[in-house]
C-alpha cells in the first residue's frame, strides 16, 4: 500500500437479496441513527459519516455498498457502520455481506475512548449518577446524538479487552474474549473537565450492565464507544415520554430546550420517590407516571398518556422524542404513525428494552424484536 498523503480506502459489495424491497426504508433509517447523514439520489442512498462516505443502493433481487475513507481505521468502521444496521434488521435473512477492494486488518474503533470513574452519587434509590473522566471527548458533545455504548472492563484487568473491527465490518474481539457492553444515554458532557456523566436506572433482576455500576468504584475503567441515536429537533411543540431507561435523555432534552417551548414530558417510574427534579421550559408540563409497584413494562400508562396529548393543527410544528420497552414503544409508534398522522421526520422513538429478551437476544432476532409490531 502506498503511503502517500492523498491514499484513500475502497471498497464494493453486491449482495444477493431477493426481498430487499422489504427491507430498504428500515435498513435506511437504522444506517441514519448511528451518525450518519443520507441523501437520496435517484436509487441510490449517498451516506456521509465522520469516518468516511458511503453509498446504499437496492436493485433488483438485492443491493451494492460502496465505502470510502481515508486510513484503515476509517474504512472497518465504515464498513461496520453499514454490516452492523443491514445484517441487524434482516437478521433472518442471513445475509452474507462480501467485500471487495482495499483489505485492511483489525482496527481499533476511531471512536474508542477511555474513561475512568470519578465520582458516584445515588440520586435515588433506584438511579446512580456515574460521572467519568476521560481525554478527547468533544466528538460526545452533541445535542443530536445522545447515545453512547460502554465497554465495560473488569476491575484490576492487566490488559483490557477493547473490540476489534475487521475488513468486513465485523466486531472482534482478542483471543476471543468479549467483555460486557451496553447503550447508555449521556446524560451531560463537561468538554472543559473532560467529563461525561451517566444515570444508571438500578433494578432488581440486574444484567451485567446493572451490576457493573451497583459494584463501581472510583478508578474503574470503561471504554465508550459513540455518540449516536438522534436527539430532538427544533419545534413549537414537543412531546416526551418514557420509563426509566429514557428519563436521562427527557432530562437532557428539556434542559436543553428553548425558554418558549410548550409541551409534555410524561416519564413512567415506580412511585413517588423515583421522581427527580427536572430543569424545563414554564411552558412544558411533567407528567409522572406511578406504576405503584406493576412490573415495568407490564403497564399501559405511558401509550394512555400519549393518546391524551392535544397536538397542534400543524403537525410541522410538533416533535416527539421517546424510548420505553417494546411493547409500549408498538403502542405510541402505531398512534404517532396512523392517528396523530406524525411524519417521520417529526419524531424519534426507540425501543430501549424487552420484557423478555436480552440485548443479545435482541440482536440475534434482529428486526422482529425491534422494530414496531
Amino acid at each position: 500500500m502506498s503511503s502517500t498523503a492523498n491514499r484513500r480506502y475502497s471498497a464494493s459489495a453486491a449482495v444477493q437479496f431477493a426481498r430487499i424491497d422489504e427491507y430498504v426504508d428500515p435498513i435506511v433509517e437504522a444506517i441514519a441513527t448511528h451518525d450518519m447523514t443520507i441523501e437520496k439520489r435517484g436509487a441510490v442512498h449517498h451516506i456521509r459519516s465522520p469516518f468516511g462516505k458511503a453509498t446504499f443502493e437496492a436493485r433488483q433481487g438485492g443491493f451494492k455498498l460502496t465505502v470510502e475513507a481515508a486510513d484503515p481505521g476509517g474504512i472497518n468502521r465504515l464498513k461496520h457502520a453499514l454490516v452492523g444496521p443491514i445484517c441487524f434488521i434482516a437478521a433472518r435473512e442471513k445475509l452474507d455481506i462480501r467485500w471487495e477492494g482495499d483489505h485492511t486488518a483489525p482496527t481499533l474503533p476511531e471512536d474508542l475512548r477511555l474513561l475512568h470513574v470519578r465520582s458516584i452519587e445515588d440520586i435515588t434509590s433506584r438511579f446512580r449518577r456515574i460521572t467519568f473522566k476521560g481525554e478527547n471527548l468533544e466528538r460526545y458533545d452533541r445535542d443530536d446524538q445522545l447515545h453512547c455504548r460502554l465497554i465495560f472492563q473488569p476491575r484490576g484487568i492487566a490488559t483490557p479487552h477493547w473490540p476489534m473491527l475487521d475488513h468486513l465490518g465485523h466486531v472482534v474481539w482478542p483471543r476471543n474474549s468479549a467483555v460486557p457492553t451496553r447503550v447508555y444515554t449521556i446524560r451531560r458532557i463537561d468538554t472543559g473537565r473532560q467529563e461525561i456523566t451517566i444515570d444508571f436506572a438500578l433494578h432488581a433482576h440486574a444484567g451485567p450492565a446493572t451490576q457493573w455500576a451497583m459494584d463501581a468504584r472510583a478508578g474503574d475503567l470503561v471504554g465508550i464507544l459513540g455518540p449516536a441515536a438522534n436527539g430532538p429537533k427544533p419545534a413549537k411543540f414537543h412531546v416526551l415520554a418514557g420509563d426509566e431507561t429514557a428519563l436521562p435523555g427527557i432530562a437532557r432534552i428539556l434542559e436543553s430546550l428553548s425558554r418558549d417551548a410548550t409541551g409534555h414530558a410524561f416519564v413512567e417510574v415506580d412511585g413517588k420517590a423515583d421522581e427527580l427534579p427536572l430543569e424545563c421550559p414554564s411552558g412544558v408540563t411533567v407528567h409522572w407516571l406511578h406504576r405503584n409497584g406493576a412490573t415495568a413494562g407490564t403497564t399501559t400508562l405511558l401509550p394512555d398518556a400519549v393518546r391524551s396529548v392535544l397536538w397542534p393543527k400543524n403537525r410541522g410544528e410538533a416533535f416527539f422524542w421517546g424510548g420505553c420497552e417494546h411493547k409500549a414503544f408498538s403502542a405510541i409508534y402505531r398512534h404517532l404513525r396512523k392517528e396523530i398522522e406524525l411524519s417521520k421526520e417529526r419524531f424519534v422513538l426507540y425501543s430501549h428494552w424487552h420484557r423478555s429478551l436480552s440485548e443479545e437476544q435482541i440482536i440475534a432476532t434482529g428486526a422482529e424484536a425491534y422494530l414496531p409490531q
